[in-house]
């Protein structure tokens, strides 16, 4: 499901920056390379965060890698 059109940001990416620790929707979508635009998928955005931590089982904070190589580092 597509959360941010602005950004062509995807519910599935959101859930995987939330898996390793980011807790802020625009903190997500800085990892992803991204800045919010018109802010109106912000709060849907968190909810999909938040919904995803709760069943998150990998420990928060492990390294992400974007598909262009460089590797990101997710903070709590």
């Amino acid at each position: 499901m597509l959360i941010c059109i602005c950004n062509v940001i995807k519910e599935e990416e959101l859930r995987e920056v939330a898996r390793h620790g980011v807790t802020d929707a625009e903190e997500a979508y800085a990892v992803l390379g991204k800045t919010p635009q018109c802010r109106v998928c912000l709060d849907h955005a968190d909810d999909v965060m938040a919904c995803e931590r709760q069943r998150c089982t990998r420990p928060c904070g492990a390294r992400l890698s974007d598909p262009g190589g460089a590797t990101l580092f997710a903070t709590a």
